[in-house]
């Protein structure tokens, strides 16, 4: 069984010849720049330049050595870089990096600091008036979209791993209103300013699904997942009120949803941290089909109830190792048995690819990695047997 294989099996919830495995297949299951090039080091691959994967959370590209030797079974496809210039790093005197990003907002990356993160935001008040003038994305750029089809035909006839599809102009739409006005400022606005949150979210969402349209247009025959995205809580529980979710992001999010299972006909994973288990139900009727990163530290995310509630509606993509407490705190030993746990939750009947909580971070040490990625090499294998 080959790797594309290995993955569509696992989410038609039945079961593969081990547990797939993904590192590098989204930017939220990838490794940091600094931790990439130890664990290359400590691997004794070649040494070769390192490509970001995603500026913002400075995380690496994973090369096809790696994946071979961890057992990598996807890879991710993006569209280009748009025709429109976008803003280059700024380097202040003081070391402190600076980017802009589509939607106008200035992110800074501090000297000893391990990502960017947002700092100025285009929109200074709540108004219909502030949200005309602010810069906006262009998700019909032909840039983005030129050459993208042969590029991604040559990709799958190349390679038999699947390919995770994430389309540009990005994918939050909760997450993104916090990008434009500040986090205390969105979560207000949500609760006081219905009529210019309803406006902001129309257009976001006119995008996402403008976006999704034209990427999925190109190569939604081609791909094997795609990625939605939006966090929509924190580690112990809902960052707003469920029932507002539900009135205002909720029916844009399904449009979204439908939008993109118009133009393919794969499994959609959504990114969502934190202890969400008070929406999947909600996720799961608007067309969910994967759940990412499966935060297992948080409130209610116990993966073998998670299973058992929602493992034949659901597939989970991460949980495989709790990385708050144990892939950068812990002994190989306590990451070995972090994993098996892991694995003989959420492995049987399918159902699962095997990745960390989210992206490996700065500093984790690379003989966790190691051993985890090789626990879950061995300890995978159907009919899954973990002590």
């Amino acid at each position: 069984m080959n790797s594309r294989e290995r993955v569509i099996t696992a989410l038609n919830h039945e079961e593969p010849d081990r547990v797939p495995i993904d590192l590098g297949g989204t930017v939220i299951s990838t490794i940091a720049i600094s931790t990439y090039a130890a664990l290359r080091r400590r691997l004794g691959l070649v040494e070769q330049p390192i490509q970001t994967l995603e500026l913002v959370q400075q995380v690496a590209r994973v090369d096809e050595d790696m994946m071979d030797r961890l057992g990598v079974d996807v890879a991710p496809v993006f569209a280009n870089d748009p025709d429109a210039p976008g803003s280059g790093i700024i380097t202040a005197p003081d070391g402190t990096e600076s980017i802009q990003d589509d939607f106008g907002a200035t992110l800074k990356k501090f000297a000893g600091c391990h990502y960017f993160d947002w700092q100025e935001f285009p929109l200074p008040e709540p108004s219909l008036e502030a949200l005309e003038k602010m810069p906006w994305p262009d998700p019909a750029d032909p840039g983005r979209y030129r050459g993208l089809r042969d590029r991604v035909k040559s990709l799958r006839e190349g390679t038999n791993r699947a390919l995770v599809g994430m389309a540009p102009c990005g994918h939050d739409l909760f997450n993104q209103l916090f990008r434009v006005r500040g986090m205390e400022n969105g979560l207000m606005d949500l609760l006081t300013e219905e009529e210019f949150v309803c406006a902001f979210l129309d257009r976001l969402c006119d995008t996402i699904c403008t976006a999704q349209t034209l990427f999925l247009t190109e190569v939604g025959d081609l791909i094997d997942v795609q990625f939605a995205a939006d966090d929509l809580a924190g580690q112990t529980g809902p960052l707003v009120a469920p029932d507002l979710w539900r009135r205002l992001i909720k029916p844009r999010q399904a449009r979204i949803l439908a939008t993109i299972k118009a133009h393919t006909r794969a499994p959609v994973l959504y990114h969502t941290c934190g202890a969400v288990t008070e929406f999947l139900d909600d996720l799961i009727e608007i067309g969910v089909d994967i759940l990412n990163p499966v935060q297992v530290s948080a409130t209610g995310m116990d993966t073998a109830q998670l299973k058992k509630r929602f493992g034949k509606r659901l597939s989970f993509w991460g949980g495989g190792c709790d990385t708050q407490n144990v892939l950068n705190r812990g002994t190989p030993d306590q990451v070995r048995a972090e994993v098996r746990r892991r694995i003989r939750d959420l492995a049987p009947g399918g159902g699962f690819v095997f990745n960390p909580v989210h992206n490996i971070q700065a500093g984790v040490p690379v003989e966790n990695i190691i051993a985890m990625f090789d626990t879950a090499r061995e300890a995978g294998r159907y009919p899954v047997r973990c002590a």
